[in-house]
């Protein structure tokens, strides 16, 4: 079985947070979780591939599937590059020290603006400022266990995803439930995750995959921007 389709299977059953009776634990879900976040923020060098499928049930009971492919290479403290590519989305997104640049290539254009020079800095000021969310960011801060907020949370023992052992846990705050599945180990990752949105029904999702490389060959030339032929600039609006 696909890893996404077992997602789907274990995740589609019914689990509810507010009413699943579970065994007693040693670890807590939030231990886990902080634990894989402090793994992330620890390395220095690292990059990652990742399948996203997004499924959107439809008024007329059908329902939509889109999926994209992305590409993220992290050399902190300040330079990251993300790569998205798939039916609707075609985009690159880079921080280089202070400056951050997207270009769209299929709409054929680029902004650029001045960011502070961390990598967590530059994240948090072009989403306050211009509203702007990096794909798979949370992958990307360094203290992403500081920001990460629910109101509960669950442990569900361990399960095989891809034939890799993992701690399966699970959050759920006013807007969403996220079930993430994290390899076990001394360096925990996390290997898979669902975001369910429950404020619609039926309730819309995105599955995403991921695929680490810790020790990953990475130059400068990577984070460097060289605008194509024929794209034009455009200013990045401000969001308020």
């Amino acid at each position: 079985m696909k890893v996404h389709k077992k997602i789907l299977c274990v995740a589609g059953i019914g689990i509810l947070l507010g009413s699943v009776s579970l065994f007693a634990a040693e670890k807590t879900a939030r231990e886990i979780v902080n634990s894989a976040y402090a793994q992330i923020g620890s390395m220095d060098k690292y990059a990652f591939t990742a399948s996203v499928l997004d499924t959107e049930p439809q008024e007329d009971g059908t329902v939509k599937h889109y999926r994209h492919d992305v590409s993220v290479k992290v050399d902190r403290p300040g330079k990251v590059r993300i790569d998205s590519k798939g039916g609707i989305v075609n985009r690159s997104s880079y921080i280089n020290n202070g400056l951050f640049i997207m270009i769209d290539h299929g709409f054929g254009y680029y902004g650029s603006v001045k960011t502070p020079k961390t990598i967590d800095g530059a994240l948090d000021f072009i989403f306050e400022k211009f509203g702007i969310n990096p794909p798979l960011a949370s992958l990307v801060y360094s203290d992403m266990h500081k920001r990460a907020k629910f109101r509960s949370s669950k442990y569900f023992g361990t399960m095989e995803v891809d034939g890799v052992e993992c701690d399966y846990v699970a959050f759920k705050n006013e807007t969403k439930e996220v079930h993430v599945w994290i390899t076990t180990g001394k360096s925990p990752l996390v290997k898979t995750y669902s975001v369910i949105d429950t404020t619609v029904e039926p309730h819309s999702r995105i599955d995403t995959t991921v695929k680490w490389d810790t020790n990953p060959s990475i130059s400068e030339s990577d984070f460097l921007f060289r605008a194509p032929k024929g794209v034009s600039e455009i200013a990045i609006t401000n969001a308020n």
